[in-house]
């Protein structure tokens, strides 16, 4: 197994990628506003809530892996010169929310039950959103086609019914949805090459870097020396 090691003290870090820090306190922050939001989503069938399916540290080490992750994809993408605004990123989380998940409220609902409150959402989108902009940079003809573009866009709207994106506003989204692992092949040798310029450190405290996973692992001879948390909701390493 390859890991991230690095020479940070971690002084307040949950994790260093290169030169940026990741700190404990926001590390600790979103944790903590995830298991209470996953407090107020009910298990269907059952008198239990979320929080109580979710295990504080898988949580952590799902976090930090998407802050992480984050950090190196934005990175990358400026040292490309790719940059995007607000506006961007909100196109991104209203698409992938409707066509992923039906609509914005159930896409949140489900990550309040994966233990991402509200308001941190749009940070963990952020990395998908920066992802596919970089697979449009390195392998623009990586989409799916017209045709079953249309297709998956008429099998959500007999789905759920009419949604918020006509077909032209969903189109381009979709075309690369459906192609996502594709493009991610395509992305993950220049976020190794990333990785290699910018050495990723864990705070032993947390887990350390598993180079293959792409993810924080916990450590070994810790409580949970196994591979990393399968994500609930998937918001990483995808476009």
């Amino acid at each position: 197994m390859l890991v991230g090691t690095g020479c940070t003290t971690h002084a307040g870090a949950a994790a260093q990628v290169g030169s940026q820090t990741i700190g404990t306190s926001q590390l600790r922050g979103i944790v903590d506003r995830g298991l209470k939001a996953a407090q107020t989503v009910p298990i269907p069938q059952t008198s239990q809530s979320a929080s109580q399916s979710l295990n504080r540290g898988e949580l952590q080490r799902r976090t930090l892996t998407t802050l992480v992750q984050l950090e190196l994809i934005s990175g990358e993408a400026k040292r490309l010169g790719i940059s995007l605004t607000g506006q961007d990123i909100a196109s991104y989380y209203q698409a992938y929310a409707i066509l992923q998940f039906g609509s914005v409220k159930a896409f949140e609902q489900r990550a309040a039950a994966a233990g991402f409150a509200q308001q941190d959402v749009a940070t963990i989108v952020r990395s998908g959103a920066f992802e596919s902009a970089l697979g449009d940079k390195i392998s623009p003809g990586v989409l799916a086609s017209d045709a079953d573009t249309r297709a998956q866009y008429d099998s959500i709207v007999d789905q759920i019914g009419k949604i918020p994106l006509s077909y032209r506003q969903a189109k381009p989204y979709l075309a690369r949805f459906l192609v996502a692992d594709k493009r991610a092949t395509k992305v993950r040798p220049l976020l190794a090459q990333a990785e290699s310029r910018d050495p990723i450190s864990i705070n032993p405290r947390f887990g350390t870097w598993d180079t293959k996973q792409f993810a924080v692992v916990a450590a070994e001879g810790s409580i949970a020396s196994k591979p990393a948390p399968t994500p609930i909701l998937d918001l990483t390493t995808r476009s």
